[in-house]
């Protein structure tokens, strides 16, 4: 909780800040976002990282009310460096000689067009020590200005507008559920399809995209899925269910049951079917073991997907690894779903499947179809998720 209270002592004296200086300028037009901040993980350098803006200005968040005596400036560069055995930020603005040191665990950077290289960036991020001396630059944001973000990167703008507000309240409860557990953390979510895909939209809303993004997130403030246990639902989706889904437990060693859903509309996905194959060498590398003899597969009781893979290793060794384990090893890409069959051709494995994704939850292609029937986002989500409810703030 100590992350989220100075991150909150930051909002405060940074509101402030704003306020004098709203005093003396026009008050501008801005969409209203839900106000609980999301902590994303955006990259991740290897020890130093080049943000550049205008009126960049820094923040320590040990000292939520006192902000670091450093000039506004354009450009900053930030390194991890070790000092008498401990781990200090190094900040150099505007590619000035002599550097700023600090030892804190948390930086905070606001300013206006942040960027890193050619990426946009929220108008807050943290920088926050990884791994080693590598530097994550985490974006501090409101809920549905970040859900806006998953929203144009995890389905087509094009599509109808009842699906992208399906896909808006999935994303929203997901993103929920996952603070709930992360809060202690220095990111809750990552900004990949590890958690779900994020990039922040730069632009105003005369853009079409954005708008039309903005407009399925403001038409679905505040709603959310819930659980029977009455807390907000971990609403897992993905890309095409290859004709029903299954059930959470089913891909991961735990999961709330949402329900199950048939749906006939997935094959409207141009890449419904694919086939891929793999040398018996690839497949070893990827999965670190010496060598592959044979790969049998285990499906789920009643399911036609794989639950696992039982891989021999050679004639008296073998290991079994999860279905999802093995589809992230291969590459999610390349292995698209465990809806497969496999088959053997001499020293190559050919895996023919179809679908993409774990298959849990929402289908984004089915909601699509959804959608272009005339579904509004309630009916789409009643089908994807039936064990669930719909409620609102």
């Amino acid at each position: 909780m100590r992350i989220f209270w100075a991150i909150t002592c930051f909002i405060v004296a940074l509101t402030l800040a704003i306020s004098d200086v709203q005093a003396q300028t026009p008050a501008k037009t801005a969409p209203q976002f839900d106000k609980e901040l999301v902590r994303v993980r955006i990259l991740t350098n290897s020890k130093k990282v080049q943000v550049a803006g205008q009126s960049l200005r820094f923040q320590i968040l040990s000292q939520p009310y006192r902000p670091v005596a450093i000039p506004q400036s354009g450009a900053a560069e930030v390194r991890v460096m070790r000092k008498n055995g401990k781990h200090v930020w190094a900040l150099r603005l505007n590619n000035r000689d002599n550097e700023h040191l600090f030892k804190e665990k948390y930086l905070m950077i606001q300013g206006e067009n942040l960027r890193v290289g050619g990426q946009s960036l929220p108008s807050r991020v943290m920088l926050a020590k990884g791994a080693g001396d590598q530097v994550d630059v985490v974006g501090v944001l409101p809920l549905d200005e970040y859900i806006a973000g998953v929203l144009a990167s995890e389905m087509p703008i094009s599509w109808p507008l009842e699906t992208l507000k399906a896909q808006a309240v999935a994303a929203r409860s997901y993103a929920l559920a996952v603070m709930a557990e992360r809060e202690d953390k220095a990111y809750h979510l990552e900004s990949s399809v590890l958690d779900q895909v994020f990039r922040h939209i730069a632009g105003d809303d005369s853009d079409p995209k954005l708008k039309k993004a903005l407009q399925a997130v403001h038409e679905t403030a505040g709603i959310k899925l819930i659980d029977r246990s009455h807390k907000v639902l971990k609403a897992y989706y993905h890309a095409d269910c290859g004709g029903h889904t299954t059930h959470a437990k089913n891909v991961w060693s735990g999961g709330v049951n949402s329900g199950v859903a048939v749906d006939n509309s997935c094959p409207t996905n141009p890449k419904a079917n694919w086939t891929v194959k793999f040398t018996r060498s690839e497949i070893a590398d990827k999965l670190k073991l010496p060598s592959i003899q044979e790969i049998t597969l285990d499906r789920m009781t009643g399911d036609t997907r794989i639950r696992g893979v039982q891989v021999a290793v050679n004639e008296t060794d073998s290991k079994y690894i999860s279905a999802n384990e093995f589809r992230q090893a291969l590459g999610f890409t390349e292995l698209r779903s465990t809806l497969f069959d496999l088959k053997k051709n001499q020293d190559e494995f050919v895996f023919t499947g179809r679908g993409f994704g774990h298959g849990v939850g929402l289908c984004q292609w089915g909601s699509r179809a959804l959608g272009l029937k005339g579904k509004n986002f309630n009916q789409i989500l009643k089908h994807y998720y039936p064990a669930a409810q719909i409620a609102q703030n």
